[in-house]
């Protein structure tokens, strides 16, 4: 289908978004339920009250709408109308179906309870050509096409490629129009607010936060009906296991450096003294004061447990791997520390090379000249979070990771050691070094730590 001519108009249908239900009560009150979403519109005036039930029938035009309160009668009453379908505009509730010559074209809809911004009119000179914003995506969905934008509180339901086609090029139509009043074209994105969002980040802010979709979010403990929840911790491996040493929490108590002195002496350290390198039993000392399991609860969907770090819904899904280069006293390779025993497992190489490359990746997003002595690996078992987080899952994990850098900081300063958080790491080379699948345990962060060396170039941070 082909819209053309600048001048003309679209049509207008009016339905409520699938999934609403209207529930009228005995006390004569009128509600909406949408998932876990309600309003209540209070007692509708008599001749206002068949609307709902008309919305939720299938689409019709405000005129329509208007045409059945006259029919009643109530002229004077249209204002109601009006404010009616202006609550349940704002609210999200209602699709809006755009036609043209009496064929439906496009669906607006909405996916927050907030308003759309208001039209900003044509969007320009008509003869200001426009483009489909970077930040938009076009899937296919069932019976057309789908686009959504991480700056849109609507989805846009095409019936018709060709539609969104002809709209993106000159000349302009009305649907142009549309496309630049919801922001899903635009004449440029050239100011820095807009460049410097990469589209991947900006989707992930907004999908992982509440505001800009209609996900089920939070806590809702969604895959509990198709799988059981992953274990509290990590099984054995039944590899060698290294017993760690335990320090004593009375004598640290009170002979260890103050909080205000820890936290202003945090420093990210990059050097390494390979001469005097760190030894197993610091690096025991280290993983239990920041990473052992301190208790484990039973609630009744889940096992959760109690550490140094905090975690959400104290599900705990973060493994550390040492990845060591230079320990004294403990053989180079990869490890899984088991926060429940306080040990160390092996864990053989299934790929040599990716494991060198950890190293060598810490050691390049360091600035350092050599590879760090030991590079903790922390993994996601990203089932421990996302059985029972939906949309914000991903995002807490990560939050995770910032938390238990904190605390590894805290206590390297403690322990006088050299730390340093790293932004990035390649997931890949960790599954071929590990052997393990990218879905269900994968490299979610990175973090360095070795001796300080006399003349070291440790930096705020």
């Amino acid at each position: 289908m082909t819209i053309t001519g600048a001048q003309q108009t679209l049509g207008e249908q009016l339905s409520f978004r699938p999934g609403v239900t209207v529930e009228h009560r005995d006390d004569g009150t009128t509600r909406l339920y949408r998932d876990r979403r309600g309003i209540s519109l209070g007692q509708l005036d008599p001749a206002i009250a068949p609307v709902p039930g008309l919305l939720a029938a299938g689409p019709c035009t405000e005129d329509e709408l208007t045409e059945r309160v006259l029919a009643a009668g109530a002229e004077l009453r249209l204002l109601n109308l009006h404010l009616l379908l202006q609550r349940l505009r704002d609210g999200g509730w209602l699709d809006r179906t755009l036609t043209w010559h009496g064929e439906p074209v496009l669906t607006v809809r909405p996916i927050s309870p907030r308003p759309a911004p208001a039209p900003a009119g044509p969007g320009g000179e008509p003869a200001v050509p426009v483009r489909l914003s970077r930040f938009a995506i076009l899937r296919a969905d069932a019976g057309g096409w789908l686009m959504e934008s991480p700056l849109a509180h609507v989805q846009l339901l095409f019936k018709d490629l060709g539609i969104l086609t002809t709209s993106l090029s000159p000349p302009r139509n009305p649907m142009t129009d549309v496309l630049v009043e919801y922001g899903f074209a635009v004449t440029g994105e050239e100011d820095f607010a807009h460049q410097m969002w990469a589209p991947h980040e900006l989707w992930f802010h907004a999908r992982s936060r509440a505001g800009r979709h209609d996900l089920p979010y939070g806590g809702t403990y969604w895959a509990k009906e198709i799988a059981d929840p992953p274990p509290v911790t990590r099984p054995p491996r039944g590899t060698v296991a290294i017993d760690l040493r335990r320090p004593d929490l009375a004598a640290l108590r009170r002979d260890d450096p103050t909080l205000t002195a820890v936290l202003e002496d945090r420093r990210s350290i990059r050097e390494h003294d390979d001469d005097t390198p760190l030894s197993v039993d610091q690096l025991g000392e280290f993983l239990f004061r920041t990473a052992r399991v301190r208790g484990v609860m039973r609630e009744p969907r889940n096992e959760l447990s109690n550490r140094p770090y905090p975690s959400g819904g104290a599900c705990y899904e973060l493994e550390i791997y040492p990845v060591v280069r230079n320990v004294a006293g403990l053989a180079p390779g990869m490890y899984h520390y088991d926060p429940a025993g306080h040990t160390l497992e092996t864990v053989p190489a299934a790929d040599q090379a990716a494991l060198m490359a950890l190293s060598e990746l810490a050691r390049a997003a360091s600035l350092m000249t050599s590879p760090p002595q030991v590079t903790l690996v922390f993994a996601a078992r990203a089932g421990r979070v996302m059985w029972k987080y939906q949309s914000m899952a991903y995002a807490l994990i990560l939050k995770h990771v910032g938390v238990l850098y904190q605390v590894m900081y805290s206590v390297a300063t403690a322990m006088g050691l050299a730390a340093c958080g790293l932004g990035g790491g390649d997931s890949d080379a960790f599954a071929a070094a590990a052997g393990l699948g990218y879905l269900d345990e994968t490299s979610v962060g990175e973090f360095i730590l070795g001796t300080v060396r006399s003349n070291n170039n440790g930096l705020p941070a």
